[in-house]
């Protein structure tokens, strides 16, 4: 148990230390040097070093034991194998599809957003087209004024768009990048 400890970084004293799988002040996880098995009184997790592995690399029991065998060098297995890296490979490329598939969620929101709006003011000035034509008395100020500034806001809102394409695109190269270099 002491061996795997010291590959994470941790230290004990008098057997005890701060529980990784907690936030503490105070050490609450105890060390059993004759068992080698561990207990953190403060989140009631505990047991062998298998379980400590299995816990801190949210593993399953198979990939436990790999991950020991190859920290400690037994020969259980193959020694270019790193079961530590693969794990860590899967959940990094599975957070990048995360972030990526929001990315993407939050510019689809946008355009949507934008086009309804452009939408809506496109109906809006239809309906004063139509009053325009018979009804000109009828026609507020703001109204007026939104009729001669509608072009210029459809244009901006079509420029917000193309930006979000080109951000989308930039997400797109840098996932990309990321998984090439991996």
């Amino acid at each position: 148990m002491e061996q795997i400890l010291d590959l994470y970084g941790y230290r004990t004293k008098k057997g005890f230390m701060c529980c990784p799988f907690h936030g503490e002040k105070e050490p609450s996880l105890k060390v059993y040097k004759n068992t080698g098995g561990w207990h953190c009184y403060g989140c009631e997790r505990g047991g062998s070093v298998i379980d400590f592995v299995m816990e801190h690399e949210r593993c399953k029991f198979p990939d436990a034991v790999r991950a020991i065998d190859h920290a400690l060098h037994m020969g259980l297995m193959d020694p270019n194998e790193n079961p530590f890296e693969a794990d860590r490979e899967k959940r990094r490329q599975a957070a990048l599809d995360d972030f990526v598939k929001a990315v993407y969620d939050y510019c689809d929101m946008l355009i949507k957003k934008i086009e309804h709006d452009q939408l809506r003011d496109y109906k809006r000035l239809m309906e004063l087209e139509d009053l325009r034509d018979g009804q000109i008395q009828k026609i507020s100020a703001d109204d007026w004024t939104f009729m001669l500034s509608w072009k210029e806001e459809d244009q901006y809102n079509n420029y917000r768009i193309d930006k979000i394409n080109e951000f989308r695109e930039e997400v797109a190269a840098w996932r990309r990048k990321a998984r090439r270099t991996g």
